[in-house]
């Protein structure tokens, strides 16, 4: 019997589970999970279709949502404030296995599981492109556990973020956004193409944001019913 106890002890530090400090709200909780699973989805959707690391053609179709500057603007500011507030409230959980670091949570799979597919599918551009992709994802993540906030703080945040974005669309785009024809490209590729918006205004890679660009203003054209 004494033998049997010792093993159970020995694999508990070793069960990894996914747990939530106490005061985390529960709707923040079943948030955390259900926004995991969307990503997830949205990964096999993009695979099924053949465009998992397509940058290209994945970026045109975003592209295609926002071409109104104003909308822009406004998806250069809050898109990394959603995806900062979102890891933050991830980081609301427990260490995947107890005894490692308080870092080692919830936050962590989410940040690897962004850092390694922005490292692959921002490679398809420019290798130094998806390695400053990866950066700035694992930078959001340092930046989160650094000067942690209460996930009740990061939730009032990502709501904010989320209605501004709906406003750039209504108000500004005119037109619904991405999420609603494409999950993958609302939770996976707004931070690239923000990322890729960025540097073309700096002048890097102008020449090829330029074509993404004609060939997103024809695409819109066409699902809008205009003739151009």
């Amino acid at each position: 019997r004494e033998h049997c106890e010792d093993a159970a002890d020995w694999h508990h530090p070793a069960a990894m589970a996914i747990t939530f400090e106490p005061d985390t709200p529960l709707v923040i909780r079943v948030y955390v999970f259900a926004m995991f699973s969307l990503v997830v989805i949205g990964m096999v959707q993009s695979a099924l279709r053949g465009e998992l690391l397509d940058f290209k053609k994945q970026v045109t179709f975003y592209m295609s949502y926002h071409m109104d500057p104003v909308n822009i603007l406004i998806h250069v500011i809050f898109v990394p404030a959603l995806l900062y507030t979102g890891v933050g409230m991830f980081a609301a959980s427990d260490p995947l296995v107890e005894g490692l670091p308080h870092y080692c949570d919830f936050s962590l799979v989410v940040a690897l599981l962004y850092a390694t597919y922005f490292l692959a599918m921002g490679s398809q551009l420019s290798v130094v492109f998806g390695i400053f992709s990866a950066v700035m994802v694992m930078t959001l993540y340092s930046g989160v556990h650094t000067y942690k906030c209460s996930a009740s703080a990061y939730a009032i945040g990502h709501i904010f973020s989320w209605i501004f974005q709906f406003y750039g669309h209504w108000i500004h785009e005119r037109r619904a956004p991405a999420l609603f024809s494409n999950l993958s490209q609302a939770f996976l590729m707004a931070p690239l193409f923000v990322l890729f918006e960025c540097l073309a205004t700096l002048g890097w890679n102008y020449k090829l944001h330029h074509t993404l660009k004609k060939e997103a203003k024809a695409m819109k054209s066409k699902a809008m019913g205009k003739v151009e």
